[in-house]
């Protein structure tokens, strides 16, 4: 039986709720209704708990508004927008109350698979490339050849199964009343589009989990969660429905060969489950050593009788990752991006305050510097020095200072880390969660430490072990940087015990 709420849950949830004025098919603004949430909890919590002791929900909260979100290309044409469900306010609240409960049921028993870094608490975009970047840089490592597939799903949320999902679930030991919850949550399930002020009339939704729910990304999890299951040679790398396939071999021959006998089992797996390929935009990098020759002979991958094409590097997570895992196509990628926001930054200083265009430096600048800065900003300084040098230039900006003045003491009075220090504080919180068992379970074992391989009383016998490696792309990787940044840290750094604490003390150390 799912455990019942109370009016005292309802209050407190509604205050860690991300909160818009996005009104569903209700017109309720949950700006105006989520102040007054402590008025309302009591007839809430009894409604919620009859739908939880019955599994039914109300048909009013089963609605969805869908607004289409654009995302690239021609505007002209629909698949190129994203529809975003709203859902009433307070089916938000029932929705989140049954995701905890469903994702406390789920860690409990530990069967979601591990290198599933979406939509879960303590995930995130970088540990799917950090393991990414792992693989790759062991088979250069081993003088080997490896394969990157970037699997692409058309409208992969919206064709989920009903029958399949609840089936799903029942194998996963939700059954009785909760399973009957869940039928009815996708059962009858009504949708209207909402596009330039115009409302289309209500339809049912036949298939899909809807976007912009809280537990729609969760379901989805449940239903791609057996996906790895169809081959046990490949590996597969999993954030929601973005797939990367991963295998490597030392002859390029039996790497194809071996690749295209199981992507045939993945391609039965997509059609049991009714999903669909966008082979148009799955493609496959081939990496290697950028000293490594390929050899003379053809060499192809297809699903389904339908070549996928090679590209020399791919976009995964927002990231392109190239061929010789240089990093060099997403470096120059965000640094024409750095550069045209620098140089509005420039143009319009003299209109405006230091302390303004410190925020425009945060919002134009340091996402591109940031994100998942642990993996790619894990290089050589030269690759880096251009991104640097643009860096540089923001500060000067920032404090309308001249533009050949030295810029160390410039960093120091606006409290920003360069690049290579970003990478520094990333690797040492990421090494911080590592040693306080705070990462998810496939980095159990990701390190070891000096202790483990000899029992000398030594001072470094708490350090950790850098990974040995035979070329500088192991080097760059996150099991040779990470602890050679936390071996270099200051004790008194090291060994506190609070990730926010250590957050602040390491940026101060890194500042200085």
């Amino acid at each position: 039986m799912v455990a019942p709420t109370s009016p005292e849950e309802i209050i407190q949830l509604g205050q860690t709720m991300h909160i818009t004025h996005s009104s569903g098919p209700d017109d309720i603004d949950p700006c105006i209704a989520n102040p007054y949430l402590n008025l309302l909890a009591l007839p809430l919590a009894a409604i919620f708990n009859a739908s939880f002791m019955t599994g039914i929900i109300p048909s009013a909260l089963k609605m969805a508004k869908v607004v289409p979100i654009f995302k690239q290309g021609n505007r002209a044409e629909a698949s190129n927008y994203r529809p975003i469900s709203i859902l009433p306010y307070f089916a938000k609240l029932l929705e989140k109350l049954m995701y905890i409960r469903l994702y406390n049921y789920i860690c409990q028993n530990n069967f979601l698979y591990p290198l599933q870094h979406g939509f879960q608490s303590g995930h995130s975009t970088a540990m799917s490339l950090i393991d990414l970047q792992d693989k790759i840089s062991l088979a250069i490592d081993n003088n080997e050849f490896s394969l990157g597939i970037f699997i692409d799903l058309a409208k992969a949320f919206d064709t989920v199964d009903h029958v399949i999902l609840v089936n799903k679930l029942e194998n996963y030991g939700i059954r009785g009343l909760q399973l009957k919850w869940f039928k009815n949550y996708l059962d009858q399930r009504l949708q209207c589009v909402n596009c330039n002020g115009a409302t289309s009339k209500l339809k049912t939704i036949k298939c899909g989990v809807p976007q912009g729910s809280n537990l729609g990304p969760l379901l989805f999890l449940i239903y791609i969660n057996d996906l790895p299951n169809a081959s046990s040679i490949l590996n597969l790398i999993l954030f929601a429905d973005d797939t990367n396939i991963f295998l490597s071999h030392k002859s390029i021959e039996n790497l194809f060969m071996i690749a295209n006998h199981e992507l045939t089992l993945i391609a039965d797996w997509f059609k049991a489950n009714r999903l669909s390929l966008n082979l148009q935009k799955t493609n496959f990098v081939l990496f290697r050593s950028s000293r490594k020759s390929l050899p003379v002979s053809d060499y192809s991958l297809s699903i389904e009788n339908s070549e996928i094409s090679q590209v020399k590097s791919a976009k995964f997570l927002g990231v392109h990752i190239d061929e010789h895992l240089t990093w060099n196509v997403h470096i120059n990628n965000i640094e024409n991006k750095i550069a045209k926001n620098v140089g509005i930054m420039t143009k319009i200083s003299y209109l405006l305050p230091s302390h303004i265009l410190q925020k425009l430096y945060y919002a134009l600048i340091h996402p591109y510097l940031t994100y998942c800065n642990i993996s790619w900003a894990s290089n050589y300084s030269t690759r880096l020095d251009r991104l640097m040098k643009l860096q540089k230039r923001a500060i000067r900006v920032i404090t309308k200072s001249k533009y050949y003045a030295h810029t160390f003491e410039l960093f120091q009075q606006v409290r920003i880390l360069n690049i290579v220090k970003i990478n520094k504080l990333q690797t040492g919180i990421f090494m911080f969660r590592y040693i306080h068992k705070a990462l998810p379970l496939n980095f159990k074992d990701y390190f070891t430490f000096l202790n483990e391989i000899h029992n000398y009383n030594t001072r470094t016998k708490e350090n950790l072990c850098p990974v040995r490696f035979r070329t500088n792309y192991r080097k760059h990787s996150i099991k040779h940087s990470g602890p050679v940044t936390w071996n270099n840290l200051p004790w008194e750094i090291r060994s506190l015990k609070i990730l926010a604490s250590f957050k602040n003390a390491l940026r101060m150390h890194l500042l200085k």
